[in-house]
């Protein structure tokens, strides 16, 4: 059973990792694309690379936790 809950929190933290992915690359994606074609300012490469750099900590911190078996919202594999 502990192998079951521990299958089941890397898989949530699999999706965690992906949706994060999703929240945060596809604004990334929009803004260098609205960046590539001169509708924003030059000064949004800022946001664009902030906002990468956050979805990367953040998505392999949630792979890390898929990886050891820990829930996303938890520090530790359940007892």
């Amino acid at each position: 059973m502990k192998r079951l809950r521990n299958l089941w929190d890397s898989i949530l933290s699999l999706i965690a990792a992906v949706l994060t992915a999703v929240i945060c690359f596809v604004p990334v994606w929009a803004s260098y694309r609205a960046l590539d074609d001169g509708l924003v300012p030059v000064w949004v490469w800022g946001a664009i690379i902030g906002l990468g750099l956050v979805g990367l900590v953040m998505v392999f911190a949630f792979l890390r936790k898929a990886r050891d078996g820990v829930s996303p919202l938890r520090e530790r594999k359940r007892r």
